[in-house]
């Protein structure tokens, strides 16, 4: 899928008034292939499931999201802690 159609898909659920997650990794196709990204693609995974499933609390990314310019900074923070 183009990465576009992603986005179209994102915004589809979100206008439609459905909870909705995109994760977006610079320089991969529709695998991670890259370590950092895929520590990353884990921890969040693993707190989303956390939450809806053992009544975690919400991690701050699916509170507030992640602005576009933090990102690289916000991937940082799991490869630190999921080494």
């Amino acid at each position: 899928m183009p990465w576009y159609q992603g986005i179209e898909m994102f915004l589809s659920l979100r206008r439609l008034g459905k909870e909705a997650y995109l994760f977006d990794y610079n320089g991969e196709a529709h695998g991670l292939t890259k370590r950092p990204n895929q520590k990353d693609y884990t921890a969040r995974m693993q707190q989303f499931f956390d939450h809806f499933l053992k009544d975690a609390p919400a991690p701050e990314w699916m509170e507030k999201g992640v602005p576009y310019i933090d990102r690289e900074q916000e991937k940082e923070k799991f490869n630190s802690i999921y080494k």
